[in-house]
Parts: C-alpha cells; sequence; structure tokens
C-alpha cells in the first residue's frame, strides 16, 4: 500500500474446512479439472449457506448463494434438499437455511443466467486472489525468519544481563525502556514485507487543569505540528467512520465518554517518521496537562491481510495469547500506574480460547470489550486488522512501541505456522496464585530456581516473538517495570 493510500475495499470470506484447510476459488488464468470446479463450487456454496444460516451475511453474499446454489442444481444435478442439509450441519445445531426468495420472470432467461453466473465467478475469482497473495506473504514470512541470535530459553544468563542491565539504567534514573528510531521492528512492521499497525492511545487531563482548554490546546499543537489537519476534537470512531489512511498528518483527536480524549493513528509502518510522530504526539499531550490515568487504556491494531480466513491462523493466534495470556497482561501494565496495577478488565476481558482450538472461524469469540479482539479480521482481505485492547493507556513513546511490537510480534508468528504453544496455560492471575501457594509473598525479589521458574513463561514467550536481541532486551526492560496482575 503506498503513502496515501485508503483502505475502503469490499471483502468476501474464503470456505474453511473443519481441519483448518482453506478452500478457495480458481484464479483467472488457471484451468481446473471439472472435479475440482465442482468442488470449489461446492465449498463456496456451503460457506455462504453457513453464514447465511447464521444470520453473518452481507446483501451481496446472499444473492450469490442462491444463484450458486441453482448452478448446482442446473449443472451438476444437486438436491436442494441435501445442500440444505450440509449447510446445517456445517453451522451447527438450531440454525435453518432461508427458502429461496422469489425470482423475477427475466432471471430465468438463459442471458440473465450467464449474467448472473459471470458476476458470481468474479467474486470466485477476487477470492482466488486474496487467498493466493495471502499464501504468498507466509511462505515469506516463513522463508525471512532468521535463526535465534540469543535464546532466552536456552540462555538463561542472557535474559539476566538484559535484565539486570534496565535495572541499572532505573537506579541511575534514565529511560528505562530503550526507544528505537530505525528499523524498531525488525521488519514486522515494514510496509514491505511487514504488515502496518495502528494506535488509540487514551489520556485524561490533569486536575486542576481546564480540561477544555487543555483539549483546545493539544487540538492547535497537534495541527501546527502537521500530525493532523484541523485543531478540533471530532465524535468518537470519526476516523473510523470517515476511513483509515496512511497520510502522517491524518492522526485524529477524538472524544470519548470514558476519558478526556482519545488521540487515534493513521496506518503506520515502521520507518523513522512515524517513531517521530509517535513521539510528539505523546509530549504534546502531557506538556498540555493530559495524563495516563488509571482508567485510561492503550489499543494496538495489527493488519492481517494475510490470515486469509483460515481458522487455524487464528487458532494459533489465540493458543499464543492463551498461553501466554499472565505475561501480556502484566506487559500491558502502565509502568507509571500507582501501585502497579493494571486497569482491570472491565473492557479487555481475557478471551475465552477452546483447548482444542476452533473448527470454523464462526466459533471465535469477537467481541469489542475483550483482550484480543478479531472482529474485524474474520471477514479477510486487504483491510483486515486484529485488535490487542489488552494495553494500558501510557503517554511514554518506548512502552507503546514495545506494547506495538508485541502485538506484530503475535500476528506474525501465527502466519509463519509455528506450532502453538502446548500445555499448561498462563492464565491471567496464575504467577501470583504460585507465590501465594509457595508462600513467597508479593514484595520478595526472588532468586535462583524461583526465579528461573517466574521467569520461564515471559522468556519463552519472547523468543516465539523475536529474533533480534535488542528487541528481546526492550520486551525484558517493560518486564522489569512492570508487576504480575491478579485475576
Amino acid at each position: 500500500m503506498g503513502s496515501g493510500s485508503r483502505i475502503d475495499h469490499q471483502h468476501h470470506l474464503v470456505a474453511t474446512t473443519a481441519a483448518g484447510t482453506t478452500i478457495s476459488a480458481p484464479s483467472q488464468g488457471v484451468d481446473l479439472s471439472p472435479d475440482d470446479a465442482h468442488e470449489q463450487l461446492i465449498s463456496r456454496v456451503l460457506q455462504l449457506g453457513t453464514a447465511i444460516a447464521e444470520h453473518r451475511q452481507n446483501p451481496g453474499e446472499l444473492d450469490e448463494f442462491y444463484e450458486l446454489r441453482q448452478r448446482l442444481q442446473d449443472e451438476y444435478g444437486h438436491a436442494e434438499g441435501t445442500l440444505d442439509e450440509q449447510i446445517m450441519q456445517a453451522a451447527g445445531a438450531g440454525v435453518s437455511v432461508p427458502e429461496q426468495r422469489d425470482v423475477p420472470p427475466e432471471w430465468s432467461s438463459p442471458e440473465e443466467r450467464a449474467v448472473q453466473r459471470a458476476a458470481a465467478q468474479q467474486v470466485l475469482d477476487e477470492v482466488a486472489a486474496e487467498h493466493q497473495a495471502a499464501t504468498a506473504l507466509q511462505e515469506a514470512a516463513r522463508e525471512q525468519w532468521p535463526p535465534d541470535n540469543v535464546s532466552y530459553t536456552d540462555d538463561f544468563d542472557a535474559f539476566q544481563r538484559d535484565y539486570e542491565a534496565a535495572r541499572d539504567r532505573a537506579a541511575r534514573g534514565e529511560q528505562v525502556v530503550p526507544y528505537m528510531m530505525e528499523n524498531a521492528t525488525g521488519g514486522l512492521g515494514a510496509r514491505e514485507g511487514g504488515r502496518g499497525f495502528g494506535v488509540e492511545i487514551e489520556f485524561d487531563i490533569e486536575p486542576g487543569v481546564d480540561r477544555q482548554r487543555a483539549i483546545q490546546s493539544i487540538a492547535r499543537e497537534l495541527r501546527d505540528a502537521g500530525l493532523s489537519r484541523t485543531a478540533r476534537q471530532y465524535d468518537y470512531h470519526s476516523q473510523q467512520n470517515a476511513g483509515y489512511t496512511d497520510e502522517p498528518d491524518a492522526w485524529r483527536l477524538e472524544s470519548d465518554c470514558t476519558v478526556a480524549g482519545e488521540l487515534v493513528s493513521p496506518i503506520l509502518y515502521d520507518e523513522p517518521q512515524t517513531w517521530q510522530n509517535l513521539a510528539t504526539a505523546c509530549e504534546i499531550i502531557e506538556r498540555n496537562g493530559g495524563r495516563a490515568s488509571f482508567g485510561t487504556g492503550g489499543h494496538v491494531h495489527v493488519g492481517m491481510h494475510d490470515f486469509d480466513h483460515d481458522v487455524a491462523n487464528h487458532t494459533r493466534l489465540m493458543q499464543t495469547y492463551k498461553a501466554h495470556e499472565d505475561v501480556l497482561y502484566r506487559l500491558a501494565q502502565n509502568p507509571a500506574s500507582e501501585g502497579n496495577q493494571h486497569r482491570g478488565t472491565r473492557w479487555c476481558n481475557p478471551n475465552p480460547v477452546p483447548s482444542e482450538g476452533y473448527s470454523s472461524i464462526s466459533e471465535i469469540s469477537a467481541r469489542h470489550g475483550q483482550a484480543v479482539n478479531l472482529y474485524g479480521a474474520m471477514r479477510g482481505g486487504q483491510s483486515a486488522h486484529g485488535e490487542f485492547r489488552l494495553w494500558d493507556g501510557s503517554l511514554n513513546p518506548s512502552v507503546i512501541q514495545t506494547q506495538v511490537k508485541l502485538s506484530l510480534g503475535m500476528a506474525a508468528a501465527a502466519v509463519r505456522q509455528d506450532a502453538a504453544p502446548s500445555g499448561r496455560r498462563m492464565e491471567l492471575g496464575s504467577h501470583r496464585d504460585q507465590r501465594q501457594v509457595n508462600q513467597l509473598g508479593q514484595r520478595r525479589r526472588l532468586g535462583g530456581d524461583a526465579w528461573r521458574m517466574t521467569t520461564a513463561n515471559f522468556r519463552n514467550m519472547v523468543d516465539s516473538l523475536f529474533q533480534r536481541p535488542e528487541d528481546k532486551a526492550q520486551a525484558t526492560a517493560l518486564f522489569h517495570e512492570t508487576r504480575w496482575q491478579r485475576r
């Protein structure tokens, strides 16, 4: 996506089997055998029918379903009742396929039917092109993933050195979490070969500061710094309604009923201007009385155009999240918060993830108030994205950058087809519970085997997300600044 491009497309779903194998229609210029064409047509009809039975379809998909089902009956002799039974089996109990709508008489002519078939085939071709592009991206991601430069899992001393370096910076009163301006993500957020991302920075106004005047000053200085185009505060979700762009002056200050304001970024990539603009935005908010209070959140949106509506990719992502949930909520805590406490889970509930994974995309719980919101990823296509909502609000660009990298790393690991973590899940509160059982106390500094054990989950997660030593050291610095959270 080039500079100034805007996401405003209509995308379609790809049929996925219970085993997680993606079935797509043929692309233009590829000859299929009659059996293959027949099989892929059946797959598309079943996928559309399941969406309709579960009331997830859009008007275009409804039209496509009835047209393709009629084509199966006319060209291949399928019985309508048999198809409907298969659809209901795929969708589960308690669903039904709506009756065929009345078809205008003019549609019965061969010419009109040919037009409808051509339109349906065009949709299938678009889906196939998206699938092929996503497959190529996944393969490139696997090939470009280098061997470990350093392994925290195998080399505990490497982790310990980075942890102690962070502790020394804290003791000297220096910035504990490093901030990178060049190649900060190691390619994870690169414009070419990586994935775009975006941030939403919630903030309140310091007590004693005139709120309206502070908001006006923030809006004006954002415009004067070239980050936004106007000096005003917009309504909630106005950026989403307007459509996202990657123009650097498209940051938008919005209202939010739970906080004083929310600054929404454009689509970002790992480039020096991105990190300079992020630092400038945080500085403007703070200088005018803004603060990351206990109730503020920080949301990171990550492009998932290569997930390709493949249930296996979504399963790997969410099983990785669940295996490291307690670590992630620790790293999500704003290091500057009073009492070292996360803001709570009212707006970022831990996701329910079945241990056996998902058999279909429709099984995935996708809600606005969950830690990982996949609603925007489930439709597939170039605009597909997930939202990592568990992060606390922060006006420290180093903390935000590290949270962005953790979010990008989780998405990238899923499509590299790295094996999802197996074994025990460390759900929110697990480490605090273990310390209580072992009567270690929450304030006592651990050492020896106890320290190795309590850091093992963090070290394993970091090894699975990052390869470069500097990325692991940055995450370790944030680990040093945060604490284990309660359930």
